[in-house]
């Protein structure tokens, strides 16, 4: 039971840093800004980063692109056979992608607003 536990919390925390290299992976490929570091407390895991500009197109594909790892790995781990990898993946991701406190999906609600107003 202790070995399955363990396996459980390392497979959670891959799934986390591979979300945030997404993050890390748009914001390179976009120049949307300077990576600074990757804070890790009692919240999570997460990219902290210096935006160039307010932009509202870039920051809603940063957003996006962690979930969208996500689920590249996912079907990556599926194909693969190793399913319970895939699902925390493709959980996380979909849950990453709601609109609520904190999350990706709240993030590109509100810069979708905003580039819509613009």
């Amino acid at each position: 039971m202790v070995i399955i536990t363990i396996l459980m919390i390392t497979m959670i925390l891959l799934t986390l840093f591979i979300h945030e290299g997404g993050h890390m992976l748009a914001i390179f490929i976009t120049r949307a800004g300077k990576i600074k570091d990757i804070a890790i407390n009692w919240k999570g895991i997460g990219v902290k980063w210096n935006p160039y500009g307010y932009k509202p197109f870039k920051r809603m594909i940063v957003s996006l692109s962690g979930s969208g790892l996500n689920f590249i790995f996912a079907a990556i781990f599926f194909l693969e056979g190793m399913e319970t990898f895939g699902m925390i993946n493709l959980v996380f991701g979909v849950v990453n992608l709601l609109p609520l406190p904190g999350s990706d999906g709240l993030r590109v609600f509100h810069n979708l607003k905003a580039a819509m107003q613009s």
